[in-house]
């Protein structure tokens, strides 16, 4: 503390290095004539020596003022040290400034002449000391709970800023985990009800130097248990719920890619990368959520489809599929149900890709007006190119091998 400008407050008959640690005149060793003072008084030292065991400081006065006077927000800081202090002793009163501070009711200041180095080493013997500020160091062990909403997540960690009495500002606190992406960020949700908690405990330890954070460990027991295990989970509890979730009709604009489908279902918040690098993963995935009778069906088609000619497209009501497989003289476009009774819709077109273009659109606005109107109107006057393949879902046949050995007979 060697070095340090502080106040000492005078209140009636007591002192104070702090708000709330009195000290009587004795502890001050001030001459018999200070016994109160009329107004609220203050004398500015700075501390020219410290005997930590005998809990003493020694200190030069700087100035005496009448009035009030309020602690500086660093005497503030290492109040819990200036607690322990019981004997101040000084280099020197003046008496001009002790008697007007202790009699004067009107403010007033006095700046008294200082003494030599050599007159304070005559009378108190004190060894000279360089005058070196010594650093305040706060150590943070706080264990609480915050909401996994506030938590943002980041590559290779969370983060999030909280507030400690002990530091004036807000403290970012890190929590690593190399799993983690800040594309999770948009999917928090599935993450809390994978980990079967909307808190996550948090245990920080945080050392200040003087006001500096010079080091920090955070953990939290839930976040360590984010691997890829349990991101896989996230993962299909997000596209469980994408089954299931109502669109609005304005959003529903019929074929989706897999892009745009992420984008519908989750107001552009969810992007397809943050699980899937293809639409083909994203289709096995469906497959695995869900009971559907069509399982193998699906996954045929899913396997030969033309990806690098077209981008398989999805259907929110009824939850369907459009592939296309490419034969030898012709396209096919094939609409396939996840999980209803329908059949399995296909057209042919040209092997060329202009004309696959505008039969894509025509499909289009087919499939969308059977949606509306039903399929009974289309299959009633249709002169398309136009086949379909009933499923057969008896348990004395094995439906999928018949139904292979249509779709097989017809692509051509």
């Amino acid at each position: 503390m060697i070095g340090l400008e502080l106040k000492i407050i005078f209140k009636h008959d007591k002192a104070f290095l702090t708000s709330d640690n009195p000290m009587d005149f004795i502890q001050l060793g001030l001459p018999p004539v200070a016994k109160f003072f009329k107004s609220n008084a203050y004398w500015k030292i700075k501390i020219l020596n410290f005997r930590e065991e005998e809990k003493k400081i020694f200190c030069e006065i700087l100035s005496y003022h009448v009035g009030e006077g309020g602690f500086s927000p660093y005497q503030k800081e290492i109040s819990e040290k200036l607690r322990k202090i019981e004997i101040i002793s000084f280099r020197s009163i003046d008496t001009g400034g002790l008697l007007k501070t202790l009699s004067s009711k009107s403010p007033t200041s006095i700046v008294p002449k200082i003494q030599t180095a050599s007159y304070y080493n005559q009378i108190h013997n004190y060894e000279s000391q360089p005058i070196v500020r010594e650093p305040i160091k706060k150590i943070i062990n706080e264990i609480f709970f915050i909401s996994l909403k506030k938590v943002l997540f980041k590559n290779g960690c969370v983060s999030f800023d909280k507030k400690f009495k002990e530091h004036k500002n807000n403290i970012e606190l890190t929590i690593k985990n190399d799993e983690i992406r800040e594309e999770f960020d948009a999917v928090k949700k599935y993450f809390a009800n994978v980990l079967k908690t909307k808190k996550i405990k948090v245990i920080a330890k945080i050392e200040i130097i003087d006001n500096e954070i010079s080091s920090m460990e955070v953990k939290s027991p839930e976040i360590e248990k984010i691997d890829s295990k349990l991101i896989e989970n996230v993962k299909f509890e997000f596209i469980k719920s994408t089954t299931k979730r109502k669109i609005n009709e304005e959003n529903d604009k019929g074929f989706f890619t897999m892009d745009e489908f992420f984008d519908s279902v989750s107001d552009n918040k969810v992007k397809s990368n943050t699980f899937y690098q293809d639409d083909k993963e994203l289709v096995e995935d469906l497959l695995k959520i869900s009971n559907t009778k069509h399982y193998k069906h699906l996954t045929l088609l899913s396997n030969r489809h033309s990806h690098d000619i077209m981008k398989l497209r999805f259907i929110h009501k009824p939850f369907s599929f459009i592939f296309l497989l490419t034969g030898d003289k012709n396209y096919h476009i094939i609409w396939e149900t996840l999980d209803t009774v329908e059949a399995t819709y296909i057209w042919h077109i040209e092997k060329k890709l202009p004309i696959l273009k505008m039969a894509f659109r025509k499909i289009e606005n087919i499939i969308d007006e059977i949606k509306v109107q039903g399929k009974t109107s289309y299959l009633n006057s249709t002169e398309d190119s136009f086949r379909r393949i009933y499923h057969d879902y008896s348990e004395s046949t094995d439906g999928f091998v018949k139904w292979k050995g249509e779709l097989e007979s017809i692509l051509t």
